[in-house]
């Protein structure tokens, strides 16, 4: 670092009499980094595009602190260095790029996905209402023509369910009462991905959660320091492949960040467990930190996670205990095998159920898992859970490596899953609010009982 002598900043301020003062007239200031990061008001770094250079604007007042453009680059380069000597992210090398909204931009263009996942040229990546993108070849006039309808078809398809889904935001109300079954059957196809973030927000009530600069008043609170040591040790680890969250230091690492270490503020039971920063970087995605927080919160306190997620993970039992009895009332064949290979809920459940299977699927049938659990509960968890083993039952049954063929199917689970045929049959099972609450009911009784079926196997 630097001494602050050296780090100065130029503060221009134009005079506001203008009619008493020559027409190029300027004020000029200068302060130590440490002296104008260190001021009363808040202040935030950003590019000025238009002026090609980064300035530090007073949103209190009309004054702006230019940043001296030695300094900058000095610091990129100190930055830069910092990343190509360090696996693992600091709390300085993050303070640093803070104050200079540091970006780390690619050396080359890179192609990724319509949700930010890179891609390599060779592979294809297209969810179920992809629009064709591809060029059609010159020679192949009829091929090009079809190519043109299909993209044409599409859009007009996906136009329309935007236009419905607009007019049920208009009265939502009716459509979470008497018209649920219509909201139920819409959300299964899918949410438009332009609406996904606000209608996240409205089908899961976080508005309810919602109060009004409380998340910038956490911004200031101490943080528990190995909290914050884990939290940040995490941060290279959650979707590596999303441009968004890929770079070190970079936009999307330190929205994650702040977010996670004032959830771990605000709700010092829960605090921060692994895996939870999956859920986060995918509300991320589609909405800003601020209401990213609020679902966070609406998402432990609402749906369940809290029990997941406290000391001991004190649910998790229970919910093993509910699996294990849907797994044998709905694929007892894979009941059966799991139970003689002894390959138990905790060995593959544990991650599914914490990260709500952000950590696992692939980001397009992530989202439309994600539309139907937040409508529908936590028995969406169950459903995908069966219907991700009734996939690999084949599999499962002619397995002839004993437990560890189970366990390589088990793992392999979620690879070459088609959309459409996973929603027939996560849908197909009837598993009802009743019918888990009844599980529960019953675990309860015989949580203390060793001998019990399935308390034998979740202990």
């Amino acid at each position: 670092m630097e001494n602050d002598e050296d780090n100065k900043i130029q503060i221009e301020q134009k005079d506001e009499k203008k009619n008493n003062q020559p027409k190029n007239s300027k004020i000029k200031e200068t302060f130590t980094l440490k002296e104008a990061i260190n001021l009363n008001e808040e202040m935030i770094v950003k590019r000025s595009q238009a002026r090609g250079k980064t300035v530090i604007d007073n949103i209190y007042r009309s004054t702006k602190l230019t940043l001296d453009p030695i300094y900058r680059k000095t610091k990129e380069k100190e930055l830069m260095q910092s990343i190509a000597n360090s696996k693992e992210i600091t709390k300085e090398t993050i303070k640093i790029a803070e104050q200079i909204d540091f970006k780390n931009l690619p050396d080359k263009m890179i192609k990724t996905d319509e949700f930010g996942f890179i891609i390599s040229d060779n592979s294809s990546s297209c969810s179920d209402e992809d629009i064709i993108s591809n060029s059609p070849k010159k020679s192949n006039k009829g091929n090009s023509k079809k190519i043109e309808k299909n993209k044409k078809n599409q859009l007009l398809k996906i136009n329309a369910r935007v236009e419905k889904w607009n007019h049920m935001l208009t009265k939502f109300d009716v459509y979470q009462t008497s018209k649920f079954s219509k909201l139920k059957s819409r959300t299964r196809k899918g949410i438009p991905d332009s609406l996904r973030g606000y209608v996240w927000q409205q089908i899961s009530g976080a508005n309810l959660y919602f109060v009004k600069d409380l998340f910038q008043k956490l911004d200031n609170e101490p943080i528990d320091k190995s909290t914050e040591d884990m939290i940040i040790k995490d941060l290279d680890r959650t979707f590596p492949n999303c441009s968004l969250f890929q770079d070190k230091l970079g936009n999307g690492q330190r929205k994650l960040l702040r977010v996670l270490s004032n959830y771990s503020k605000y709700n010092k039971e829960v605090g921060y467990i692994q895996g939870m920063g999956f859920i986060c970087a995918l509300l991320l995605t589609y909405m800003d930190e601020e209401r990213t927080f609020f679902m966070l919160h609406t998402l432990i306190k609402k749906y369940e996670l809290e029990g997941i997620y406290l000391p001991g993970f004190r649910d998790l039992s229970k919910k093993f205990f509910v699996l294990l009895n849907l797994e044998k009332k709905f694929i007892p064949k894979c009941y059966k095998i799991f139970k003689k290979d002894q390959l138990y809920p905790r060995c593959y459940a544990t991650e599914w159920f914490i990260c709500l299977f952000s950590r696992n699927l692939n980001f397009k049938i992530l989202v439309r898992v994600f539309d139907t659990f937040l409508l529908e509960g936590f028995k969406v968890i169950y459903r995908f859970t069966l219907a991700f083993i009734k996939l690999k039952e084949k599999d499962f049954i002619e397995g002839k490596g004993g437990n560890d063929s189970t366990f390589l199917v088990i793992n392999n689970c979620f690879e070459n899953v088609d959309i459409k045929e996973l929603f027939k049959i996560a849908f197909g099972f009837n598993v009802t609010k009743k019918l888990i609450e009844g599980y529960e009911k019953e675990y309860e009784k015989v949580k203390d009982d060793k001998n019990n079926e399935f308390i034998s196997q979740i202990l």
